[in-house]
């Protein structure tokens, strides 16, 4: 009965979860990007992005300096790893995510430095909660983003969407628990483009 009810309760947080996501059209004419297949992606982080309740860089500061306090040189550790997880969770993911559901339908090839692309896709962080797991305890983390299509030869913006409380995990590495919710957030905003039949 116990486990019943602990199945229950997880179904229910997940569904929550995932239900709490919100995609939106915000501006532009999507129709341009019609038959487009090939994407050069961009990913950027907002001048005013905020890590939960703090600033980013209150929020790094915060961190390196527990962690420096802890054992010398363990917060410019830290920090490294921070950045570093942009570049080994948070884009490959989404972009692998992106792909996948898109790569049927469309034979959609988006990636970064995509010299081929007459398109580029620019995915701007506009917040990110970071969750936590200490054990006895844990949140997941969501993120805020801001998706944009721009003509790469005009620089002219043909279409703007927001993704709002993508849904992360709760696993007690940052850059996984965040790295899921870029996952999630490309899976679900693949399937909004097919279903608006973007391309």
């Amino acid at each position: 009965m116990r486990n019943l009810l602990l199945i229950l309760i997880t179904i229910t947080f997940l569904s929550f979860q995932l239900s709490a996501q919100k995609i939106s059209f915000v501006s532009g004419n999507p129709k341009a990007l019609k038959g487009i297949s090939s994407l050069d992606v961009e990913f950027v982080y907002a001048d005013n992005l905020h890590i939960g309740k703090m600033t980013e860089a209150d929020y790094i500061a915060k961190h390196k300096k527990e962690a420096n306090a802890k054992e010398a040189g363990a917060g410019d550790k830290w920090e490294k790893s921070y950045y570093a997880d942009r570049e080994e969770h948070f884009a490959p993911k989404f972009i692998e995510l992106f792909n996948k559901v898109l790569e049927k339908k469309y034979g959609m090839d988006a990636r970064e430095n995509n010299s081929e692309a007459k398109f580029r896709m620019i995915v701007t962080t506009t917040f990110i909660e970071p969750g936590f797991n200490i054990g006895i305890q844990s949140r997941p983390a969501f993120i805020n983003l801001e998706i944009s299509f721009v003509n790469i030869e005009s620089g002219e913006e043909v279409a703007k969407y927001k993704i709002q409380k993508s849904p992360g995990t709760a696993y007690y590495d940052l850059g996984v628990r965040v790295g899921e919710a870029y996952a999630k957030a490309a899976k679900y905003f693949a399937k909004f483009l097919i279903k608006k039949k973007a391309f």
